[in-house]
């Protein structure tokens, strides 16, 4: 197999894991840690309840993730932080497009399920920011919480989104005519296991800073690591389904 069919699976493979949102979700229970504290993050949670119980999210997020309990001593600094984060964020959005946050929001909740894709492009832009000013926001309120917090939550959050890489990435190959062997299953299940310890020491290592330049250079080292696992037959196979749903020019 020549570099061009590496490329190229390795470019196929990619497009699939980055299908998997970013945000790992509970089924049935509302929010995903990244996303911090709700369904759809802190922008949710301000759309859809008249105040956000921030402390208590927190509690659930950390009990989730095993981690150890939040004292009343972190919660003034806590809240602190929540609401000068959040006039900065609706502050930023403001000068930035000379609206509200909130009316954005509004927005965004009405036009959702809806066919006109016209509509949800001009808005593009605007969701877009939304989503980077919230995960800033969730970034920077658990980057204040104790270390040994932080660790839990974030390594909680890391093995639930390695859960649905693998499993998509298996379905995938499948669907494609690819059955991994139970080497190459053990060896895939190895690979985003580094892939979750190196995610959690980078988010921890940001501290509430931007992480996603080191997270886009994890996927592909794991995504190459993945293709590199292929028989010449298995990438052949894979190239081929590549080229079967390449739009035609």
């Amino acid at each position: 197999m020549n570099k061009f069919y590496m490329k190229r699976c390795i470019w196929f493979i990619f497009i699939i894991l980055i299908a998997v949102p970013v945000f790992a979700q509970d089924d049935g229970e509302g929010g995903g840690p990244d996303g911090a504290f709700s369904d759809e993050g802190p922008a949710a949670e301000m759309q859809s309840r008249p105040k956000v119980d921030l402390l208590a999210d927190l509690r659930n997020w950390l009990a989730k993730a095993s981690a150890p309990p939040m004292e009343k001593s972190q919660e003034k600094s806590l809240k602190s932080l929540y609401d000068r984060q959040l006039k900065e964020m609706r502050e930023s959005f403001k000068k930035q497009y000379g609206v509200s946050l909130d009316s954005a929001l509004a927005a965004q909740s009405s036009a959702r399920g809806r066919r006109a894709g016209t509509a949800r492009s001009a808005n593009q832009g605007q969701s877009a920011e939304i989503t980077r000013l919230t995960n800033q926001l969730s970034d920077r309120v658990i980057a204040a919480l104790r270390m040994d917090q932080q660790a839990a939550l974030r390594k909680y959050q890391s093995e639930q989104l390695r859960v649905k890489e693998v499993s998509l990435l298996k379905q995938k190959l499948k669907a494609a005519g690819i059955v991994l062997t139970a080497d190459q299953e053990s060896e895939v299940d190895a690979i985003y296991a580094r892939k979750s310890r190196l995610r959690t020491l980078a988010i921890i290592e940001a501290k509430g800073d931007s992480y996603d330049k080191n997270i886009t250079i994890l996927n592909q080292q794991s995504t190459q690591r993945v293709v590199q696992l292929l028989s010449s037959t298995q990438m052949a196979v894979l190239s081929s389904a590549n080229k079967a749903k390449a739009p035609v020019q």
